[in-house]
């Protein structure tokens, strides 16, 4: 009889031996046997989105300092024109505050130099000399200034000079005025200032001209009044054929605007003048 001993090497002797019988080969697990096809294992699979993941999250970090830099340039930009834009608005105010300080140093105009309508006429020589005074204001502002702060200087030392009696100097400030180059209702303002002037001292072609370099820079309303400009002007200076022609011209653009009544006085006038 066998003793314990050698009863237990003979149960561990026969247990190693069913463990060895029932181990499975891989390539019978997943068919890659005799006459099968061999089958890669899950760790061998290539995840393509992954890959595709990995190559942009490389190449977003090899880049980022560059990103950092565009980002910076763009704050910045912001920035200085955040800045720009405020020094801008901050000078003209400046300059509106200027011109307000000679608006209320300016003599107000009296009864006698209202029933004249000005132009000189019914001042004091104590008034006229302030009015002159606050002109030459207006224009040392003017030469200092730039853009709408300009404009407007320049349009007010037109009108000192008017009231003053001295066209010549108005004319010239109002010159000053639409060389700014001022656009909108400013820009127009000032060109139809200079072109008035203009027309007054008998230049009407140039009056013409200057409406004319509005075109288009304005719209609407304001477009509008420069063509009636040109009729008006055309008619002051006795050049009846080309101003009635301007005003029918004007009917067929602007049928429907406010000025259709001008136009049609400015024809009925013109008919019964011939």
């Amino acid at each position: 009889m066998a003793n314990r001993k050698e009863r237990r090497e003979a149960a561990r002797s026969k247990d190693n031996n069913n463990n060895t019988s029932e181990v499975l080969e891989p390539d019978a697990v997943l068919g890659g046997g005799e006459g099968g096809d061999a089958v890669p294992f899950p760790d061998h699979e290539e995840d393509v989105l992954f890959k595709t993941q990995m190559r942009v999250l490389n190449a977003l970090l090899g880049h980022w300092k560059i990103g950092l830099a565009i980002v910076g340039v763009v704050l910045l930009s912001v920035l200085v024109f955040g800045e720009y834009d405020s020094y801008i608005v901050n000078q003209q105010r400046g300059y509106q505050g200027q011109i307000a300080d000679i608006d209320r140093r300016m003599p107000e105009a009296g009864p006698a130099e209202r029933f004249l309508g000005g132009a000189g006429e019914g001042l004091t020589p104590e008034v006229k000399a302030n009015v002159e005074e606050g002109a030459r204001r207006y224009e040392a502002v003017a030469a200092n200034a730039v853009g709408t702060g300009a404009t407007m200087a320049w349009i007010r030392a037109g009108g000192a000079w008017e009231r003053a009696g001295d066209q010549d100097k108005a004319r010239k400030a109002f010159e000053g005025a639409h060389a700014v180059g001022s656009t909108g209702v400013v820009g127009w303002s000032a060109a139809n200032q200079f072109s008035a002037a203009q027309a007054g001292a008998g230049d009407a072609d140039g009056a013409i001209a200057t409406l004319k370099s509005l075109s288009g820079k304005v719209t609407g309303l304001m477009a509008a009044q420069i063509e009636m400009g040109i009729a008006t002007t055309l008619e002051d200076a006795g050049r009846t054929s080309e101003s009635k022609a301007a005003f029918e011209a004007f009917l067929v653009a602007h049928p429907q605007s406010i000025l259709v009544e001008q136009a049609k006085d400015g024809i009925r006038r013109l008919g019964a003048g011939e």
